[in-house]
């Protein structure tokens, strides 16, 4: 086909895309408004997230811009990206509350997805209607799976990472286009930005989620491995001859091992990782690692510059290090990271698997696809075209450089470093299909938080880089196949886009009804008590909160579930003209800014410590209310503050 057809009619299956996917807006946000019960309030995480934003709004108002800013810098958890989002939301005018906010920013990230996949891969494939027609058929596909309708209208970090992954995958293929051909020690051209790509979307992904950013290191750093395999056995011998000899490599090599068997010890063992002693001791051990193996970077540079594949040069200095100097300058982003990595819920067997399942009715859903069948044969297809062009270049290899050795060991590794490798393996497709693999592989091997929330996020990058696996087929193939191959991927796509009109559809009269987007559920009941204790709040009362459904001793009660809605609630009631802040010996050395307090507990019968605390600052809780609930599991007080 002719540019000129290409881009015509790449125009009009544009506009066809947008289309769908401002019709996919309307009707979701229509499902949020009229269809879910519960918009004021978000999911526990989402909760917790916003409670720390509304404090900082305060302090931001209130001109206390070090308190405010210091939750950023300090983002144990969660990283600073989404925060940001939603403190410029809260603080922009209009009449929706910052729920709905929020939750349509999810929506927003959602749809952005969509121009994005026309835009990279028409970059990649130089064929604007092909990109269109994959940006209807990654619509198509990922709207119609379990969980996306409901994580497109929550302010959940998925759709985010949906967005930032797209651009991830389009700096990475950049990047292996740049540097294919490039030796070791050479560089790429002065003047080009591929650094500066690289460098911002990755430090994205890192900052809208830690594991997203460290997951997807470690696949990279297994493609790395793989696709230069005898220039990283150059860098290993440099290494162990100037700098990892001894009690250096005993250390690197106890310190690595010791990382990589945290998942296989909390499956196997019924050890107690979760102890902030091992935590810390984990902690420092990485630390001087990492600082003793960048001073051996910096140290040996000019001599590592020479030997380096060109490719992993740029991706560690402008985007690992980076990340992970920022997540070693918190000792509590380590030990969360390890808290996430403790966690064990069996709610898929696999997730891998997961995108291949049949529907059930079971709940929570194991499944990703509600037409599974479309996926199973286009992923299949897909590897039928990987393997076509595999088996095609299997021949051209790229020839090492013969070095001399020193030692029966460095003999064995020079042999290993001077061996051919195929020079396929530098393709940035392929490249970036290695690693979208490797990103679902990793995710399975080491999280044991089986929720199949984590599939979603590389969901619509997963399809696009399948996609244009069928535009390489119909490029490397003789004249008589093009017509063959084209008409295959044609199939697929109206296939795909006949879920549109089928139950369930974007375009049905079922679409309202048969998809699920309300992830906060229906159970309205089940919140009331937040919602009737707020009441009681005075919207211009200065309130230290003693919310103890946050303690250990009370996750096991029922009350325990709106921990965080009492909190974000009783916040959204003072946010104007009032203050209510959670209690902390470390945060709040007095209690100068506040006249009053707030108690929520199981019991009306004050813990202790409470009482321990308020005599410690010279304070006296003078009883204004008492209130237990009908159900007797929860129970609010109101105290005057007078200071002694």
């Amino acid at each position: 086909m002719n540019r000129t057809w290409d881009r015509i009619l790449g125009i009009l299956f544009g506009v066809l895309a947008l289309v769908a996917t401002g019709v996919m807006i309307s009707k979701n946000w229509q499902a949020f408004l009229e269809i879910c019960p519960i918009t004021d309030l978000l999911t526990w995480d989402e909760n917790i997230r916003l409670n720390a934003v509304y404090d900082q709004f305060q302090d931001y108002r209130d001109g206390k811009i070090w308190r405010a800013t210091l939750p950023f810098l300090e983002a144990a958890t969660w990283p600073p990206l989404r925060p940001i989002f939603s403190l410029i939301l809260l603080a922009s005018p209009g009449e929706w509350p910052i729920t709905w906010k929020d939750s349509f920013l999810g929506l927003a990230f959602y749809a952005l997805c969509f121009p994005s996949i026309i835009y990279i891969v028409s970059r990649i494939s130089g064929s604007f209607l092909f990109a269109s027609l994959v940006s209807i058929f990654v619509l198509a596909l990922s709207l119609h799976t379990s969980e996306t309708p409901a994580y497109s209208l929550s302010s959940m970090l998925e759709t985010q990472g949906m967005f930032i992954l797209l651009w991830v995958y389009w700096g990475l293929y950049k990047l292996y286009d740049s540097v294919k051909d490039l030796k070791p020690g050479e560089s790429l051209p002065a003047g080009s930005k591929i650094a500066a790509l690289v460098s911002v979307v990755l430090i994205l992904l890192f900052f809208t989620k830690y594991p997203y950013g460290l997951l997807l290191f470690i696949s990279i750093f297994l493609f790395e491995l793989l696709s230069r395999f005898p220039e990283w056995i150059g860098f290993i011998r440099f290494s162990v001859k100037v700098h990892y000899k001894g009690i250096r490599l005993l250390f690197l090599i106890v310190v690595v091992l010791l990382v990589l068997s945290l998942p296989v010890l909390r499956v196997v063992t019924d050890w107690n990782l979760d102890q902030r002693s091992f935590k810390k001791v984990l902690y420092f051990l990485t630390v001087l690692l990492f600082l003793d193996f960048n001073y051996f970077l910096y140290r040996n540079r000019k001599d590592l510059g020479e030997i380096s594949p060109p490719s992993i040069k740029i991706l560690y200095l402008y985007a690992i290090l980076p990340c992970f100097i920022w997540l070693f300058t918190n000792l509590d982003r380590v030990m969360s990271l390890v808290n996430a990595q403790m966690i064990v819920n069996k709610f898929v067997r696999s997730f891998i698997l997961s995108l291949f399942e049949s529907p059930e009715d079971k709940f929570p859903a194991s499944h990703v696809f509600s037409e599974p069948w479309i996926f199973r044969t286009f992923f299949l297809f897909s590897l039928g075209a990987i393997g076509y062009w595999l088996y095609q270049n299997r021949k051209e290899k790229t020839a090492s450089p013969q070095t001399k050795s020193e030692g029966k060991i460095d003999f064995l590794l020079s042999k290993l470093q001077n061996i051919s490798w195929p020079k396929f393996l530098k393709d940035p497709l392929f490249a970036i299909t290695v690693i979208v693999f490797l990103q679902y592989i990793v995710i399975d091997a080491t999280t044991g938080n089986k929720q199949l929330r984590h599939v979603f996020y590389p969901l619509p990058a997963l399809l696009t880089i399948l996609s244009l696996w069928s535009f390489r087929l119909v490029q490397i193939s003789e004249k008589s196949r093009i017509l063959l191959f084209s008409g295959i991927f044609l199939f697929f796509f109206l296939w795909a886009s006949s879920l549109f009109v089928r139950e369930g559809g974007l375009f049905s009269q079922t679409y309202l009804s048969k998809n699920q987007f309300c992830l906060k559920g229906f159970d309205t009941e089940a919140f009331e008590p937040a919602r009737e204790f707020a009441k009681e709040i005075d919207p211009q009362g200065k309130y230290v909160a003693f919310n103890t459904f946050h303690d250990e001793e009370n996750f096991q009660t029922p009350g325990r579930i709106l921990a965080s809605e009492f909190d974000l609630l009783f916040r959204q009631k003072t946010v104007e003209k009032g203050k209510y802040r959670n209690d902390s010996k470390y945060k709040w050395k007095s209690w100068d800014e506040f006249d009053k307090a707030v108690y929520v507990g199981p019991s009306c019968e004050l813990p202790p410590k409470v009482l321990t605390r308020a005599e410690s600052l010279g304070i006296t809780l003078d009883p204004i209310k008492e209130i237990k609930h009908p159900n007797g599991d929860y129970c609010f007080k109101e105290f005057r503050l007078i200071r002694k």
